[in-house]
């Protein structure tokens, strides 16, 4: 008889101890635990990495991928066609941290999609097979349903069932916004939805958080429980980073595991499929992969491909994208110009999110289909641009449209400059050009007067230069980032004008924006002042830069660089410095997020 094992958890103890998610003493035949509490013992034979990496190859081989939501109304040819299966195979090899890890996968659901074992309660979810459409109702239209994938977590953590459970509960008001009627909450999600609300929506927006895409959200999410439980689970997430409280952390996944599992299930109905709730769940997605969690290349990239597809086959019709859709005389699905809007800003939010991933070869896919005719790009921002106004209604204070208008040209400087990234992104395939230069020049003519207010020093900064403060911190880092690939064996020292100008105009905006004390919103910086630290020679200002990086993240990156360039006395290929970063542990991210 084995002797127990003493220690770490377990990636190889008995099924049932692994089920359960707790620590397995890996005793033969009969584990300590399960004796003790006389249950079943079994242990799964040992499989090599190589080996599930076979089976998962051959698998393929053999079935034909699996589609999302049948095409409605047709889409765009996609050169590597997403499957939903390899997006939750590829996190079985990662480690993931906490809400990622997921290792074990089962086939055993009616509807064709696999789930981790240990990260759901699979007895919860059979009721999906057969179509219990009681237990799982993620209509807009449709009143609360008991939250039974949650029934086993404890009536005192996870209560937001309007009027499930009694007891233990605060009544959280939302405006006259889509959803009336107030939600049930118990204490810590009325906290977790107020520090997204008040705190952690601050690192997506400049503007009033009562009067913003998040507020949206929390409402959209106090009547659809896929949306509630993916914000939850971010905001908890965000809560027990900064009190370090266990509990907090069991929440986060917790509600990260419930939002999977509705998600798939909307993502597997056939009928009536919810693309609104959708799209914002991949967008919360995104935001867990960016955040403290860093989720692996493989994963990011997988998860580019699921949205890039979805956006061509579902959304594209929605927005009038996809030119097959004129075809038809009526839409295939009616849909309120209210949604339109908000999911056009979703939308244009994740194509952000993919530039930035992109540049640590984390993505793209997505950028890179949106980026196919800019025209599609434009046509969005413009759907996204009033909804604010269409969702607030008359509640919508003047003062927060007129702020909207003030903000739309600097806001189209961000889109069109995230498309210059990606074109910079994609430079590894395609040969740096003057034409990308010439666009570069392009903005600056169009956009002069921004570039001319920015540079005021001015005491006082209404919101649309504080945005383009943070845009053109962006602007000047794509130019000097498109400029590091067209020098390669150059002399560090010697770079045009116009690289100069951008590195100088990025540090004085850089140390304006420190000295004003925009502690929300430093980590945007993070990126801008990462090109401007491999590419500047003052070593006063390096060692600025260096300064204000927290251990990790773009500092370990930047320290080698600075090493390998001084050194050599050339610079460090582009190429390679995007390698380092999408191999560091906690990869660096470029925070193209909405204003």
């Amino acid at each position: 008889m084995s002797q127990p094992r003493r220690g770490l958890r377990s990636r190889s103890g008995c099924m049932t101890c692994r089920r359960a998610r707790v620590r397995c003493d890996e005793k033969h035949p009969i584990c300590e635990r399960c004796n003790r509490l006389e249950l079943d013992c079994s242990y799964q034979p040992f499989v090599s990495r190589k080996e599930r990496e076979r089976r998962h190859r051959e698998a393929r081989e053999r079935k034909t991928p699996i589609q999302i939501i049948p095409n409605i109304v047709g889409s765009l040819p996609h050169p590597t066609p997403a499957d939903v299966n390899e997006f939750l195979h590829a996190v079985e090899d990662e480690v993931f941290p906490d809400m990622w890890n997921m290792h074990e996968w089962t086939t055993s659901m009616g509807h064709g999609f696999v789930l981790p074992e240990g990260s759901f309660n699979l007895e919860t979810f059979d009721g999906l097979a057969s179509g219990n459409k009681d237990t799982y109702t993620t209509s807009p239209s449709s009143p609360f349903q008991p939250l039974r994938a949650l029934d086993l977590v404890g009536r005192d953590n996870v209560v937001f069932q309007d009027g499930y459970y009694a007891q233990g509960c605060v009544t959280l008001h939302f405006p006259n916004l889509r959803h009336p009627s107030p939600l049930k909450l118990s204490t810590s999600e009325k906290r977790a939805v107020e520090h997204y609300e008040k705190t952690l929506s601050l690192k997506f927006t400049t503007k009033n958080p009562t009067w913003s895409t998040q507020q949206i959200y929390i409402c959209l999410g106090a009547q659809d429980p896929l949306i509630m439980h993916l914000l939850l689970a971010i905001s908890f997430r965000d809560l027990f980073f900064k009190d370090k409280d266990k509990e907090l952390h069991d929440l986060a996944q917790k509600h990260f595991r419930a939002g999977i599992g509705r998600l798939l299930t909307a993502i597997s109905e056939e009928e009536s499929p919810h693309h609104l709730s959708i799209m914002a769940a991949f967008w919360f997605l995104y935001m867990l992969g960016s955040s403290q969690i860093h989720a692996g290349i493989g994963t990011m990239m997988l998860l580019s491909r699921v949205v890039c597809d979805y956006v061509q086959k579902h959304v594209a019709g929605l927005l009038d994208l996809d030119p097959l859709n004129k075809r038809h005389a009526n839409p295939p699905l009616p849909f309120h110009i209210r949604d339109q809007s908000l999911l056009a800003r979703v939308t244009v939010w994740m194509f952000y999110a993919d530039v930035g991933f992109c540049f640590c070869y984390r993505g793209g896919d997505l950028a890179r289909y949106l980026c196919t005719d800019t025209r599609n790009i434009s046509k969005i921002v413009d759907m996204g641009r009033a909804v604010l106004a269409l969702n607030f209604d008359q509640a919508y204070p003047p003062d927060q449209a007129a702020d909207d208008t003030q903000n739309l040209e600097v806001l189209d400087l961000l889109w069109k400059s995230a498309i210059m990234c990606q074109l910079v992104n994609d430079l590894d395939q395609n040969i740096p050009s003057d034409e990308i230069e010439r666009q570069f020049c392009e903005l600056e003519q169009t956009y002069s007067s921004i570039f001319k207010l920015a540079a005021m020093d001015l005491e006082t900064r209404p919101r649309f230069l504080i945005n383009a403060d943070w845009i053109l911190s962006y602007f000047y880092a794509i130019r000097i980032y498109h400029f590091r690939y067209t020098a390669q064996n150059e002399d560090r020292n010697v770079r045009p004008k116009v690289v100069k100008r951008a590195l100088k105009s990025l540090l004085d905006i850089a140390q304006r924006i420190f000295a004003q004390g925009d502690e929300e919103h430093y980590e945007r910086l993070h990126w801008p002042l990462f090109m401007a630290g491999i590419e500047t020679t003052d070593a006063i200002h390096r060692e600025w830069i260096l300064e204000k990086f927290s251990s990790g993240k773009f500092k370990t990156v930047l320290e080698k660089v600075l090493k390998i360039q001084h050194l050599s006395g050339t610079r460090v290929h582009m190429s390679l410095v995007r390698e380092m970063c999408s191999k560091e542990g906690d990869a660096p991210r470029v925070t193209f997020l909405g204003f």
